[in-house]
């Protein structure tokens, strides 16, 4: 299929940094409720990466009027062909048929647009499923191989990448966990110095 490699070379990169950024809100809101902390800068951190994480997701899935690096815009030569090709796919990836997905779609576009991007003071929405979000991703990296074949992408699939970030990241997060409960402890009044 021919794709416009320009649109490609930014759009990739979206879906991988929403995978980083949902693996890592996973990973540090994990360690945080573990570690039973109240901290600040670890509660604002969390809340950055989940919505950083849906601004992301929707550069490539949201709406695809205001989003030159949205999936739709991959190829202007063959555009029905690659639409079609990518709604033929989604559901066996997924697990949710195309009336789902235009309502999770919705979720996740209401969620970007009047709480992550913007905000709306009367906006009361829940917070999206992202598993659903990261199905989605990794059918992308899936179904964005084929559409650039004989092309090729010199990585791990997206799959491989998530479980590596939650490998790479829990023990580096969890260490400053620590470091950051033994800093309040010590704080505390009255508490003897740590050395």
């Amino acid at each position: 299929m021919h794709y416009d490699p320009q649109v490609f070379i930014n759009q990739f990169p979206i879906v991988n940094k929403f995978v980083y950024h949902l693996v890592y809100y996973r990973v540090v809101w994990a360690a945080y409720r573990r570690h039973e902390l109240r901290c600040e800068f670890w509660t604002h951190t969390i809340d950055a990466h989940l919505l950083q994480a849906a601004v992301c997701w929707c550069m490539v899935f949201g709406s695809h009027g205001c989003n030159p690096t949205h999936w739709k815009h991959l190829s202007r030569a063959q555009s029905e062909e690659l639409q079609q090709s990518f709604r033929d796919g989604l559901p066996q990836h997924t697990g949710i048929d195309w009336h789902q997905w235009e309502q999770y779609w919705k979720e996740m576009t209401d969620f970007r647009n009047k709480h992550a991007a913007h905000r709306e003071l009367s906006f009361s929405g829940p917070v999206p499923n992202f598993d659903i979000a990261l199905k989605v991703a990794c059918y992308y990296d899936h179904w964005i191989r084929q559409v650039i074949s004989p092309d090729i992408l010199d990585e791990p699939a997206l799959e491989e990448s998530v479980a590596e970030l939650q490998q790479t990241a829990a023990p580096l997060v969890d260490e400053l966990m620590k470091h950051t409960k033994d800093s309040q402890r010590n704080a505390e009044p009255g508490a003897a110095p740590d050395h």
